[in-house]
């Protein structure tokens, strides 16, 4: 045994090596992928503004005071955008409450260097736990985080919350882990990885329940073997619900309370936005190359590979199957976001919200990641070939983003011009403005009306009004019971008083708030919020307390000699 072969031995023998240089594997990698795409503001992806400024609406509430009610009262042209609703911030609050310091596209490069070494040890210690083997765990966690999926979900798409979702995915498979085949009083993990996932990205927890739901049929004895199992799972179920409160509740206010874009707009149907047979077969292929003049949404030759590796596996254990089931739903989610598949046709219309079937490949990256870990093991099992191994994998990881680093510049000249600055197009940078009220036909109407109070019956006279951070202040002359018009998107939780007196507040034709005035004086108008979104703060708050006790009380309490 020469002195290679001995270092090698050491450190596979000594298991207390193997998490360090994993991480030092991670880390590397991460700097590696922040020193060849350079900081996203220089190359923002096309959803990057649209994250960027509710983080800077966030940040903006920490420094008014107005946290945790608030409201993005500069976004479209000082119109207001109740992006905190509908997209939720909590995820971003450590990470806002450092832009607070720092500049926040400085602390935004921070949320994306730090997310990627969360995805990272997430996926590691999900598949360490699960396959008990550091080994699996390095490669497919190594495969995971720097896929070509998650690239174009970072830099191309500007896509935060998937990129948020593929941080915490691992943690719901491994609580499902738990629910089906180990311990069962580890229900609370799923509850927080789906919480944390419902924080992410509320497209993607469904995509992942609904693969939750595919893998529970397959599981199906677990649960006839152990009915006790199934309760856990339902209180998992149930206290997912209460942590999350403070977004599901508020989000369904606004629901119930109007209409919005997102329910009129077509162009981002599943049935439109299927992905052609050319582009899935380079999805398939790319990573190493990269064709001209196309975006690429797949997996990568790298995970692309790894469905060919399942024919030198030559084992029989539930290990395998597992696999072999996550790579088998993974194959039929890249038919299901291809042309072939027939999304305008029922029950599949049902999912219509998620818009593009693309987002499919963030779950066949993760099955199919797990399956190169897994099947790469069995294949080499002498410590000497599976160092090889992990070498070529790292190395293969870092020529991938060195060449999507390169197609994604090329493909940034096209994204640039969309979002070069805030206009009608990109609806002052809410892109699709998918929660915009629906009456608001389009963002020229914003443009051309300006920032101007009109009275709709013309028996107010408007002497003078200004802005103050979220506060619109309106000095009026009544000669007659009007109404006015504000330049504010409707929302509820909005008030406005005339003097001390609450006026009602309406939606105007066009989607904005509209005011009932009888008498002069000054009107503030501002967004306070609603009773649901207070009350459901303090109810998220205290089941996470709660929930953190009985964990604290679980893991003092003596295992059993059984």
């Amino acid at each position: 045994m020469n002195k290679i072969d001995e270092i090698i031995h050491t450190v596979a023998e000594n298991k207390k090596y193997h998490f360090c240089l994993f991480l030092a594997t991670l880390i590397l990698l991460a700097i590696c992928m922040v020193l060849i795409y350079g900081p996203a503001y220089e190359h923002p992806g096309y959803d990057y503004y649209f994250h960027l400024k509710r983080f800077e609406a966030l940040i903006t509430a920490f420094r008014e005071g107005t946290f945790p009610i608030y409201i993005d009262h500069m976004a479209a042209l000082n119109y207001g955008y109740l992006s905190k609703v509908f997209y939720s911030d909590i995820i971003l609050i450590p990470f806002a409450a450092l832009g607070t310091l720092i500049s926040p596209c400085e602390a935004y490069e921070v949320m994306l260097f730090t997310m990627t070494i969360l995805c990272g040890l997430f996926m590691y210690w999900a598949v360490n736990i699960v396959y008990k083997s550091s080994y699996v765990a390095f490669l497919a966690s190594i495969l995971y985080t720097f896929s070509v999926y998650r690239l174009f979900d970072v830099y191309n798409r500007g896509a935060l919350g998937e990129v948020f979702a593929f941080t915490f995915i691992p943690l719901v498979f491994l609580g499902l882990y738990h629910i089906i085949k180990g311990d069962y009083k580890k229900w609370y993990i799923i509850a927080i990885g789906f919480s944390l996932l419902i924080f992410s990205h509320v497209i993607s927890t469904v995509l992942t329940f609904i693969t939750v739901v595919l893998i529970l049929i397959f599981y199906y004895k677990s649960f006839i073997k152990e009915p006790r199992r199934i309760y856990f799972l339902v209180l998992a179920g149930f206290i997912t619900l209460l942590i999350t409160t403070v977004y599901i509740y508020p989000l369904l206010e606004q629901m119930l309370a109007n209409s919005y874009r997102y329910e009129t707009n077509d162009w981002t149907l599943p049935s439109r936005s299927k992905i052609p047979l050319l582009y899935v077969f380079w999805g398939l292929i790319c990573g190493f190359f990269y064709p001209k003049d196309i975006s690429i949404v797949g997996i990568g030759i790298l995970l692309t590979a790894v469905i060919f590796l399942r024919f030198f596996v030559k084992e029989k254990s539930n290990m395998l199957r597992s696999v072999d089931i996550g790579v088998l739903i993974g194959l039929f989610y890249i038919f299901a976001s291809s042309q072939l598949f027939p999304w305008g046709r029922f029950p599949f219309t049902l999912l219509s919200f998620i818009q593009y079937p693309g987002r499919l490949y963030l779950l066949v990256t993760l099955f199919l990641a797990l399956a190169g870990g897994y099947y790469l093991s069995r294949i080499f099992m002498k410590e000497r070939s599976r160092f090889i191994v992990a070498v070529i994998v790292v190395l293969c990881s870092g020529i991938t983003l060195y060449t999507h680093n390169g197609n994604f510049r090329q493909k940034h000249i096209d994204i640039h011009k969309t979002n070069k600055e805030p206009n009608p197009s990109n609806f002052f940078y809410l892109n699709g403005a998918e929660y915009v009220p629906d009456r608001m036909e389009s963002a020229y109407h914003i443009l051309f009306r300006g920032d101007s109070i009109i009275g709709l019956g013309g028996h107010v006279h408007v002497l003078e009004y200004h802005r103050d951070r979220g506060h619109l202040n309106i000095d009026i002359e009544v000669q007659d019971s009007d109404s006015l018009e504000l330049p504010l998107l409707y929302y509820k939780g909005y008030v406005a008083k005339l003097e001390k007196e609450e006026l009602a507040i309406t939606q105007s034709k066009r989607g904005l708030i509209q005011i009932p005035v009888d008498k002069s004086g000054s009107v503030k108008v501002y967004y306070k919020g609603t009773i649901i979104q207070k009350v459901s703060y303090y109810i998220s708050i205290l089941s996470i307390f709660v929930l953190c006790i009985y964990i604290f009380l679980q893991k003092r309490r003596k295992p059993s000699k059984k």
